[in-house]
């Protein structure tokens, strides 16, 4: 009786939360920036309990669809229906005769992380030609020096500018023209934050977004969490940045950069590899913060979507998992 309740209510779920939850994701931005690191997690942990939401719907539909058994080989078909009636929990006599062969529906979760791991690929080899572009790039000039008690690369360039890169030579990469621009506390509320950015690994968690959700862009949900996580990771950094100085220097100092910063080679060399500190946007955030009131009801509203597509996994992944453990494929 549960799985009669749950499976519609996942399948519903799933479809109006991937078309329709980019919204909702936008209007918690007041809320989820208070607390910008666990906005992170909570949206990854979305995304995730989406996906699982998402590959349930294949194996949830081969409990009341039956099709073409003539696709696999020997005796893995009948070794596939026997684990699909260990797993049905639905009573006999429900299903409906298609043309979609049930080792399709079976196979979607397979199909998605099979799809998830070659975007990662695909992702990681374009990600390292452009790390080893944007260090090319740095090479020429550079040298060494500790501001804020952090190890920084100095680079001779005419715009001034602040990175990191997920590098053990390289790390905090600053400009010339961003010492000659700032004053001694502004240099230190940027340092700051990019060291930020390399304790709290968010170059990691960029890579592990990007990479693996890259065939999957196309869903709105999934496109508006991909777009919101990197500003919360520069929200964090920028929290860091504030308890070593303080808010109106930090503002300060992105206020410069952002006028003083313009188009350039090396920007256009970084890419996704290096997170940057320069940003006018977020200064409103920084000195005028939305109230957070405004959000609550877009996240109470998430976190009942995330509650429907958990327990909703849970009920279809879960007798498939006992059925494998119980001996099926055997």
């Amino acid at each position: 009786m549960t799985a009669l309740i749950l499976a519609p209510l996942l399948l519903a779920t799933v479809l109006v939360s991937g078309l329709a939850g980019a919204p909702i994701v936008r209007k918690a931005a007041p809320a989820l920036m208070r607390t910008p690191r666990l906005a992170v997690g909570a949206l990854f942990a979305t995304l995730v309990i989406w996906l699982a939401g998402f590959a349930a719907l294949g194996p949830m539909f081969a409990w009341v669809l039956s099709g073409p058994s003539g696709l696999l080989p020997g005796d893995t078909g009948l070794v596939c229906q026997r684990c699909l009636d260990a797993a049905n929990p639905l009573p006999p006599g429900l299903e409906f005769n298609t043309f979609i062969p049930v080792i399709l529906l079976l196979a979607l979760p397979l199909i998605l992380v099979l799809a998830m791991i070659i975007g990662g690929y695909r992702y990681r080899r374009r990600h390292g030609k452009q790390q080893r572009d944007l260090q090319d790039a740095l090479g020429a000039g550079s040298t060494q020096t500790w501001i804020a008690g952090q190890p920084v690369t100095v680079i001779v360039h005419d715009q001034p500018t602040a990175f990191a890169l997920a590098h053990r030579r390289w790390g905090i990469v600053i400009s010339i023209a961003l010492m000659e621009l700032l004053t001694a506390d502004e240099l230190t509320a940027v340092v700051t934050h990019e060291a930020a950015h390399l304790r709290q690994r968010h170059h990691l968690i960029l890579r592990l977004l990007h990479g693996g959700i890259a065939p999957l862009r196309w869903i709105p949900l999934v496109a508006a969490i991909d777009a919101a996580i990197p500003h919360y990771l520069e929200m964090a950094a920028d929290n860091a940045a504030r308890e070593q100085t303080s808010t109106p220097i930090l503002a300060s100092a992105l206020l410069k950069i952002g006028e003083k910063s313009g188009p350039a080679a090396l920007h256009a060399a970084c890419g996704p590899v290096a997170l940057h500190a320069a940003g006018i946007d977020r200064i409103r955030h920084l000195i005028a913060p939305p109230d957070g009131k405004q959000g609550m009801l877009p996240i109470s509203t998430m976190l009942t979507v995330v509650g429907i597509l958990f327990a909703g996994s849970l009920v279809v992944h879960l007798p498939y998992l006992q059925a494998v453990l119980e001996g099926c494929l055997l």
